[in-house]
This record gives structure tokens, C-alpha cells and sequence, in this order.
């Protein structure tokens, strides 16, 4: 199980990124400066509609900081429900009250006290790590569930542990590494 997490600064159209038909590549769609007619009618939509909400539905949204720019913090969001703004609004709300309890610890900045042991002995039960960065400078998520061990997890931590780790990877480890990224190629 491989996942690619993109943080990519703008990019404009080209005939290179395009298929025959004049369509978006899968790479790109979705993507600022990729965007159709109606999706970027969407993201104006989404856009108004962040700005008339709380603190908590924003910081929601830029959950990795807000050195992450704007337009990539919405269609990300936007991209997950296809474009779909009333669908986007009620995912953001239900993560907006997922985050509310572990926003109140920090999200966990540390991962031992997260989950009770040695971050390095739950990977070895649950192999999952950042490998480097891809070819585009993203960084790399490797997870293989495939090989989890339930016995030695259920040894190690429990449920509630192993949720607060993986807010503080998904909030710390992954944020860090891409404000450290766009710090070595600011583009």
C-alpha cells in the first residue's frame, strides 16, 4: 500500500499535462490552474464559505499550516468529494468535531506518551513510515497493512494510543515534513 502525498506549488496547463482530447491527466485534476469551469466556480463557493466560518472549521482546513496555500488547502478538500460543496462542507464539519478532543492535547507531539511504547516497536508490529520525498518532491508514505501484527499491537498499545499516534503523524511528523520541504524548494 503506497500513498503519495502531493504539496506541489501552482502550475499552469500545458499540452504536455493534457490528453489528446483536451482533458486534465489524472496526475493534475482537481489541482489550481488544472480546474474547470464549474469546479472553479466551486472552489470561489468553498473559498466564501471558509471565510464566513469559526477558527476550528479553518485550521480544519489548513490542518498541515498555513504555509500550505490557499488554493491547494481547498481543492484538497474539494477533491475528495469530487467538487461536491454541500458534501465537502458536512466532511469538513464532521472533522472539525473529529479534531476538537485531540486539538485539545496539541494533537500529541509526543509520540511515545501517544501510544504508551517506543514509536520504533509499534512500526515493527505495523510497518508504516516516511521514505524520503518522490521524484516531485513529495513526501513519500509507505504503509503495509498487509503485514500488521494484531497480536503484537494488541500486546503494545491499545485503540485509543494508536489514534493518538497517528494524529500526531498526520498533524507533527507530516506537517514537519512539508514545511521542511517547501523551506529546500520554496516552488
Amino acid at each position: 500500500f503506497l500513498l503519495l502525498f502531493c504539496y506541489s506549488a501552482a502550475a499552469t496547463m500545458t499540452s504536455s499535462t493534457t490528453s489528446v482530447n483536451g482533458s486534465v491527466s489524472l496526475k493534475d485534476w482537481g489541482y489550481p490552474g488544472y480546474l474547470t469551469v464549474s469546479e472553479d466556480a466551486v472552489l470561489q463557493s468553498f473559498r466564501e464559505e471558509v471565510s464566513k466560518r469559526d477558527e476550528a472549521f479553518k485550521q480544519t482546513i489548513f490542518s498541515f499550516g498555513f504555509d500550505e496555500e490557499e488554493p491547494y488547502a481547498l481543492c484538497r478538500w474539494l477533491r475528495a468529494r469530487k467538487y461536491d460543496l454541500p458534501a465537502v462542507i458536512s466532511m469538513v464539519e464532521g472533522a472539525v468535531a473529529m479534531r476538537a478532543g485531540p486539538s485539545q492535547h496539541n494533537f500529541y507531539p509526543d509520540p511515545q506518551k501517544a501510544l504508551g511504547v517506543e514509536p520504533s516497536v509499534y512500526i515493527s508490529q505495523y510497518p508504516q513510515l516516511y521514505c524520503g520525498h518522490c521524484k516531485d518532491g513529495f513526501p513519500l508514505f509507505i504503509s503495509k497493512p498487509g503485514v500488521l501484527n494484531v497480536q503484537g499491537i494488541s500486546c503494545i498499545s491499545t485503540i485509543e494510543g494508536i489514534l493518538r499516534y497517528h494524529w500526531y503523524a498526520m498533524i507533527h511528523e507530516f506537517g514537519d515534513r512539508l514545511r521542511s520541504q517547501k523551506k529546500k524548494d520554496p516552488n
